[in-house]
């Protein structure tokens, strides 16, 4: 039997005991149980799942002294970070909660018959239904808000779908304890405490095991872009291929244009700093590239980009893996000709896996001709590029897909703001206005999704309550019997739902 052990990122040292590497067996079995619950749990209303998902909410806030011990050891992320990431994981299963509740999510249409027209038209219903097991991989990155129960499990569950989880094998612990905690509330339900499965691994075996269970209908995961593709590969090649909803690499690029640097220039510098170095680089979200003007202006920012960053925290970061191909990654930046390393520091050598937040700096030409400059350096590093203004909005055309973009204008700069809004909105899932990227907003409005890399499918949002829409199917009902009809398309709307009857949003009975 392979196992394998979580070390504690601040030391080194093994951070718990040895965990069993899941075989094809245990695989096929958790698929099993996954696909028998949720016969069981897609027949549960949905206002009883949404009780539920608030108990598991409590019962997270109930466990919080053993959460921020067990998350701390494995994730060395510290007792704020930890208790503000419950915060968000409890919030996220209420939000889904109270979509639930509302009703209006499955997104009930009604079109009644009119044999009158050219060709008669038939009465028409349609509805959302869940999808089936789903299949769930946790990042390093957010334990508890893309963890076991964060959001891709957490808005599966609400849709009615069961989940196999795929634990990271940084935090085997974390996975556990929250698996624990939401299958026991689980069980309270005539779902079972089924509905939920978890399994460890870490090779590439054991994922690749997992998307081709021929229970599992769809796929969560959030993770690198070469693990990520991968893992979609597997899934569009299964005899019946599935969706992926994979959120992988993005670099959030920043543009600042020159009226912005002489408003606010050491402002800018400030949030950027704290935002590069916000969690040791390792939010999705970082702003791993930043394009200011080729100017002396431009050059002094990023002089004090670069001491706000040497003084800013060493970070930990979350496993050896990151650190080793971070590293790599850095020696292979260093390498660029045109480009410079403008921060002092050097990286820590003593025990842990820490980085110091760097700043390498360049010029329009050497980041157009270097592919090096545009890969994701996943930890407190990022690129900053000396540009004319006229130059960001081509570029914005030519850095692929990403999670965010942003702007920092002047109030009359709105003519070329508004061209490179045009641009980005072409290429991010999110456009920023004088801010910063990092912190995503968990509410119905927002996009945490971009084109490729930054996620398979830019159709959806990977936060907020939107995200149900993932893990549900669309089932047209043509001229059925009353009596046979889902609760959500009878004509009496017993569950006093939303509706779109006849292009008219309704909630009365027809």
């Amino acid at each position: 039997m392979s196992t394998f052990t979580a070390f504690n990122p601040r030391t080194g040292d093994a951070a718990g005991p040895a965990f069993a590497e899941a075989t094809a067996a245990d695989i096929a079995s958790a698929a099993s149980r996954a696909a028998s619950a949720f016969e069981q749990w897609r027949r549960v209303p949905a206002r009883d799942r949404a009780k539920a998902l608030r108990a598991i909410g409590n019962a997270l806030i109930d466990a919080r002294d053993q959460i921020i011990a067990t998350v701390d050891l494995e994730a060395a992320l510290g007792d704020t970070r930890i208790n503000g990431e419950l915060a968000r994981t409890v919030a996220q299963l209420h939000g889904f909660a109270d979509l639930l509740d509302q009703g209006a999510y499955v997104e009930a249409i009604i079109d009644s018959a009119n044999p009158a027209a050219t060709p008669p038209r038939p009465e028409l219903r349609r509805v959302l239904q869940p999808l089936g097991p789903v299949a769930v991989f946790t990042p390093s990155n957010f334990p508890l808000a893309y963890g076991v129960i964060g959001g891709d499990t957490a808005g599966a569950l609400a849709a009615g779908c069961s989940v196999l989880v795929k634990g990271h094998p940084s935090q085997p612990a974390t996975s556990e304890l929250f698996a624990r905690i939401a299958r026991a509330e689980l069980a309270k339900t005539a779902g079972g405490a089924d509905v939920l499965q978890l399994v460890h691994g870490r090779t590439p075996e054991t994922g690749r095991g997992v998307v081709n269970a021929p229970e599992i209908q769809a796929v969560g995961f959030t993770g690198s872009v070469a693990a990520g593709r991968a893992l979609f590969n597997v899934a569009s090649a299964r005899p019946e291929p599935i969706p992926f909803y994979g959120e992988l690499g993005s670099l959030n690029p920043l543009f600042i244009s020159p009226g912005a640097l002489a408003e606010r220039s050491a402002d800018i510098a400030t949030g950027l700093a704290a935002s590069i170095a916000m969690g040791a680089g390792q939010f999705c979200t970082k702003p791993g590239l930043i394009f200011v003007p080729d100017s002396d202006a431009g050059r002094e920012f990023a002089h004090t980009l670069a001491s706000k960053l040497d003084a800013a925290p060493i970070g930990v970061l979350l496993n050896e893996n990151i650190r080793h191909l971070l590293a790599n990654r850095m020696q292979a930046t260093m390498l660029v000709q045109g480009a410079t390393c403008a921060t002092d520091r050097d990286w820590p050598a003593d025990a842990g896996f820490r980085a110091a937040p760097t700043l390498f700096v360049t010029d329009a030409t050497t980041f157009a001709e270097s592919s090096e400059l545009r890969e994701e350096h996943f930890g407190p590093i990022s690129i900053l590029v000396l540009s004319e203004p006229d130059q960001m909005k081509v570029i914005a055309t030519e850095l692929g897909g990403h999670l965010t973009g942003t702007i920092h204008a002047a109030a009359d700069e709105t003519a070329w703001a508004g061209a490179l809004a045009d641009a980005l909105a072409q290429h991010v899932g999110r456009v920023i206005w004088n801010g910063f990227p990092t912190g995503v907003a968990v509410v119905p409005a927002m996009q945490h999704g971009g084109p490729y890399p930054s996620s398979t499918s830019s159709l959806h949002s990977a936060v907020g309550t939107t995200s149900i829409r993932r893990f549900l199917r669309p089932v047209a009902f043509q001229n059925m019997p009353e009596a046979l009809l889902p609760a959500e398309l009878q004509s009496s709307n017993p569950l006093g739902i939303e509706r779109l009857v006849n292009g008219v949003r309704s909630a009365s009975a027809l």
